[in-house]
Order: structure tokens, then C-alpha cells, then sequence
């Protein structure tokens, strides 16, 4: 895809931690289900990281690092909406999941610009 490392960061409501994981679970699911040949790496190369304590208001952050995988797809809801094809499903994934957000903090995407491990 051009890059080799992607990072997502989100702000999760603290009352929402619940509906976030559950999503997430939901699209490992998806990608486990998946035949798509990419799916399974996509899956080797996706962590998701919650913050070990909340922020001053509570919430939560949740980074996704992501090693890409030609051909791809990354976004959250269409990946889950090519498994989950019932629009009431979708719906309800796209609200839980829309939901739990405080804010999204950012998405940055390029090269390794120093490999420190070599």
C-alpha cells in the first residue's frame, strides 16, 4: 500500500470501553471468518493497544498499530460489513462502534525512517 506502519489513535468514552472491545472482538471475528486470502495476515499484523490508565477525564485510549498488507482493507466498518451483511447488524455495530468515540486522536500512516533494531 506505500506504507509500512500505520497508527490509529482513538479516544474512547470510559462508558463505552465495553462497546469498543466488543467491536474489536467482533472484527477479529470478521477477519477470522473471512476468505479473502489477506484477511488472516491482516490479523497477524494488527494490534490493538488500551492504555493502562484512563485520561484525567476518565476515557480511555485505545492506538491500533498496523503492518499493512497489499490489497487490504482497514476500515473498521466495511471490513466487519463484508461479514455481517444484515443492515440491522451493520447498524447496530455502526452505532456501538461510532459510539464509543471521545474523539478520534489521529491516524498517521508512512516508511520506517529508522529501523533502531538494526
Amino acid at each position: 500500500p506505500g506504507w509500512t506502519t500505520g497508527i490509529r489513535i482513538g479516544h474512547v468514552n470510559a462508558d463505552k470501553v465495553a462497546d469498543y472491545e466488543k467491536v474489536m472482538a467482533t472484527l477479529k471475528d470478521a477477519l477470522s471468518k473471512s476468505t479473502r486470502p489477506e484477511a488472516k495476515q491482516q490479523l497477524a499484523g494488527w494490534k490493538v493497544m488500551k492504555m493502562s490508565k484512563p485520561m484525567p477525564d476518565g476515557n480511555i485510549i485505545y492506538t491500533h498499530v498496523i503492518t499493512p498488507v497489499a490489497g487490504a482493507d482497514y476500515n473498521i466498518l466495511q471490513v466487519l460489513y463484508a461479514t455481517f451483511k444484515d443492515p440491522a447488524e451493520q447498524k447496530e455495530l455502526y452505532d456501538m462502534y461510532r459510539g464509543a468515540f471521545a474523539a478520534n486522536l489521529g491516524i498517521s500512516s508512512g516508511t520506517i525512517a529508522a529501523d533502531l533494531s538494526k
